[in-house]
């Protein structure tokens, strides 16, 4: 039944009451989708646009913007050698991006373009003291696996062993702070992989740069403006993807992240499935005499955080010898109070009649169960498997508790370890957050769509 009687649809009190209810479920919405582009947004900025915090970058439609995000990656610091007209607070590339007027000012006397490839070209004559780069960290780990193939071989390498290709940083060889070695030594052939990797491609500039920015000031602005002009907008979406790429193979290409949460949901949701139901069908065909007893313990289990029940979880999993299992990640949960209790209140409310009915005709319990109750309580079902599939895929403090093996991992462990390790870069972390909300939201939608038909369509009949 409406809330509003049909003939009392075109009167002006029915009309504002609509109007009101449009207006708030419209604001709801807008409250759910801004911050999620938001998001969407950071997960393509970089280093010069990330603490804007808005829901469209200003780089798709704004020239300047783009060319700020291009100066941004070949040098590490606003470059005020090659710039001497930039405003004098323009400190952090952060602080420059609050300041649209000047870099639209700036974008407007950048000068002309140069011709050829002379920047890039003489920079293979210069040694190694006179060069400095501005160096990506997401190129580090692809650098190091392809000249020593295994970590194994980078550690023998190396005098401090890494447990990771990702965990090598050259802050302090960037920086002209390290000692001569071999780490050194890599150092300065990545440095000139930079300029080798630009030339290929028909660049002008690359992340290396003469250390003297002010004696090749005009040649190097040139050469920026040539780039710009040609490249500007290849190199924008190359680094909006960037993140995700970085992001993909952090998260995919090691390990077995991705197998692990597959069949980690999988299992869950097949087990939720089949023990919750079967309990509560039985507290609720069987009327058995201390099911209230029942039910008030399965949900006094809830009345516990998760922080408080790990101890004796993970002690009950290690004298079981179920760590670093799939076994260890799947058991503690597949009973659920609440689902249970939910669908023990689904099954109270099926007719008798059905089972009567079955009873006479001479079904089984199981034929009962499988042909019968099932069928009638698809919406709850869903429920119940999406809950179970939120909890198995975004749980990460017990899966990471319980199995200390990295080959166990999830990607809900793995993106943690990805926001500890791009810290310094939260826009890689944004990006990170998008790819894994992709399965949670087509999860979410599909059973959204199978508890909207079995409310609404029934009521239509």
């Amino acid at each position: 039944m409406g809330v509003i009687l049909k003939s009392e649809e075109r009167t002006f009190k029915a009309r504002v009451f609509l109007a009101l209810i449009y207006f708030v479920l419209t604001l709801g919405a807008v409250t759910m989708v801004y911050p999620f582009a938001v998001m969407l947004s950071a997960s393509i900025s970089s280093n010069y646009d990330y603490q804007r915090h808005s829901p469209v970058l200003r780089a798709f439609w704004s020239p300047s913007d783009r060319y700020m995000r291009f100066l941004a990656t070949v040098f590490r610091d606003f470059p005020r050698e090659v710039f001497p007209d930039a405003p004098s607070g323009w400190t952090t590339w952060a602080e420059i991006a609050k300041d649209r007027a000047g870099v639209d000012a700036l974008y407007a006397n950048r000068g002309e373009a140069a011709t050829g490839r002379d920047l890039l070209a003489s920079l293979r004559e210069l040694p190694p003291s006179e060069l400095v780069c501005n160096y990506d960290p997401r190129d580090v780990a692809g650098f190091l696996q392809r000249k020593y193939g295994t970590l194994e071989r980078l550690n023998a390498a190396w005098p401090v062993p890494h447990r990771s290709f990702f965990d090598v940083s050259f802050q302090l060889e960037s920086r002209g702070r390290a000692r001569p070695g071999p780490k050194l030594d890599d150092w300065c052939e990545f440095e000139r992989e930079y300029v080798e990797r630009a030339l290929k491609r028909g660049d002008y500039v690359s992340r290396t740069m003469p250390a003297g920015l002010a004696a090749r000031a005009p040649e190097i602005r040139a050469a920026l403006n040539a780039q710009f002009a040609e490249h500007g907008w290849r190199d924008f979406l190359l680094g909006s993807v960037a993140n995700y790429r970085a992001v993909g193979e952090y998260l995919f290409v090691r390990g077995r992240a991705f197998v692990n949460t597959v069949i980690l949901v999988v299992l869950a949701v097949l087990a939720s499935l089949t023990v919750n139901p079967l309990a509560a069908y039985a507290l609720s065909r069987f009327r058995l005499p201390s099911t209230e007893k029942i039910i008030l313990f399965l949900l006094a289990t809830m009345a516990f955080p998760a922080a408080v029940t790990a101890i004796p979880g993970f002690l009950l999993i290690r004298d079981l010898g179920l760590l670093n299992t799939f076994a260890a990640l799947v058991l503690p949960g597949v009973a659920s109070g609440m689902s249970i209790f939910i669908l023990k209140g689904f099954f109270d409310a099926l007719p008798r009649e059905l089972y009567e009915a079955a009873a006479i005709d001479g079904a089984g319990e199981w034929t009962v169960f499988f042909r019968i109750t099932l069928p009638m309580t698809t919406p709850i079902l869903a429920v119940n498997a999406l809950n179970s599939f939120i909890h198995a895929y975004s749980s990460w403090e017990w899966a990471f508790l319980v199995c200390q093996n990295e080959s166990h991992w999830t990607l809900a462990v793995w993106m943690y370890q990805l926001s500890q390790t791009f810290a310094h870069q939260p826009w890689c972390v944004m990006a990170g957050f998008v790819l894994v909300s992709i399965p949670t939201a087509a999860v979410f939608l599909l059973c959204q769509k199978i508890i909207l038909r079995g409310i609404v369509l029934p009521s239509m009949k």
